[in-house]
């Protein structure tokens, strides 16, 4: 019951932020040409890939940049394997889209997902599958024990400051605890940090 009330509210909010995302996409599409919104394969519940939502917020040509700035800077090869992301990222497609980023507006269309049932609005982040493989089989398997969310435990501290594996230790600890109450304080807490731009 819980579920679908989520799934109901996400479909409401996502009308009301439609018109936004696709002001900000076509602001991000006139400077840097491409699709508004971007898909990626990610690991979900039980190991089942989806597709996850995102404004897009990188330049068209994004997996050659990576790959060619991976190839030739063993620094940002080592960030990448240690964060999964990287913090003075080349490939952003511009100011608009790196505010964007920022305020984590670029994962708002992930609300498609919840809506499809993917996704719901707590818990461990849904990873590339790179960064899934590299996981130890029953780390893996613990977080494949939910769905993936929208916001977590991790996002609510360092966020992007830790590695992958200290998030691990964030997301066993949120699965381990899970609950209601939790999930309530870690929404409100995303709000707060989102505002307050830390971790980025």
């Amino acid at each position: 019951m819980i579920d679908l009330l989520v799934r109901i509210l996400c479909f409401l909010i996502l009308v009301l932020i439609m018109p936004l995302l696709l002001l900000l996409g076509l602001i991000i599409k006139i400077s840097y040409p491409g699709k508004i919104f971007y898909r990626q394969p990610r690991e979900g519940k039980h190991g089942r890939v989806f597709r996850i939502w995102k404004l897009r917020t990188m330049r068209a040509n994004a997996d050659r940049i990576l790959a060619d700035l991976l190839k030739n800077d063993e620094q940002k090869a080592r960030e990448m394997q240690d964060f999964g992301c990287l913090r003075d990222d080349p490939r952003i497609a511009g100011s608009v889209a790196k505010l964007a980023r920022q305020l984590s507006i670029d994962e708002l269309p992930q609300l498609i997902n919840i809506v499809t049932g993917d996704m719901t609005l707590v818990g461990p982040r849904p990873l590339e599958l790179f960064l899934a493989e590299s996981l130890d089989a029953k780390s893996r398997a613990i977080r494949n024990a939910v769905k993936p969310g929208l916001t977590g435990l991790w996002q609510v501290g360092p966020r992007s400051d830790i590695n992958i594996r200290q998030m691990q230790f964030y997301d066993k600890l949120y699965i381990k605890k899970k609950s209601l109450q939790l999930d309530m304080y870690i929404i409100c807490k995303t709000a707060q940090v989102v505002i307050k731009r830390t971790g980025m």
